[in-house]
């Protein structure tokens, strides 16, 4: 094989591979709101109790321009979440799929403050959304789990219940 055939040889293995890593890019973002949807479906089926008390949950209609590291640009429409209840509100908030600390996040806004919820894929391709808080002096602390108290935690600092 000439240097000529061996370097044509690594121009399409390297071209290939790009094309691969652009395709899953592009099927991570096109999985994506639907990931966000799921977990705003658990999220509605834990607050059922709250609705029939008179709790409004509604969605709102955004759009995310988010660049990934292979410098592509995606935009794409996801929806946000809103709880409304006792004259307040909390709002989740899609910002983006690419992080470097997990699959995607989300952040949750409150009165006067942000929660940040980061997901995270296992070895074996489940979905775990973690609620992150940071401390007053700016360090991030350990991430629990979003499980129904957790969440009824934040819905309760939220509306002032």
């Amino acid at each position: 094989m000439s240097k000529a055939d061996e370097l044509a040889a690594k121009l399409k293995e390297t071209r290939h591979t790009d094309a691969d890593a652009t395709t899953a890019t592009d099927q991570a973002i096109d999985s994506w709101p639907g990931q966000v949807y799921e977990m705003y479906h658990q999220i509605e089926a834990w607050l059922k109790p709250l609705l029939e008390a008179g709790l409004s949950i509604r969605r709102n209609p955004t759009h995310v321009f988010e660049r990934h590291l292979n410098v592509a640009t995606y935009a794409y429409s996801i929806d946000q979440l809103v709880i409304e209840g006792n004259h307040h509100n909390i709002t989740f908030v899609p910002i983006v799929r690419f992080t470097a600390d997990g699959q995607g996040r989300v952040e949750i806004h409150l009165k006067d403050k942000e929660i940040p919820l980061l997901r995270t894929v296992d070895e074996h391709g489940g979905s775990h959304w973690w609620l992150q808080s940071i401390e007053q002096t700016g360090q991030q602390t350990d991430a629990i789990a979003l499980t129904e108290v957790n969440l009824l935690s934040v819905v309760q600092e939220g509306l002032e219940l």
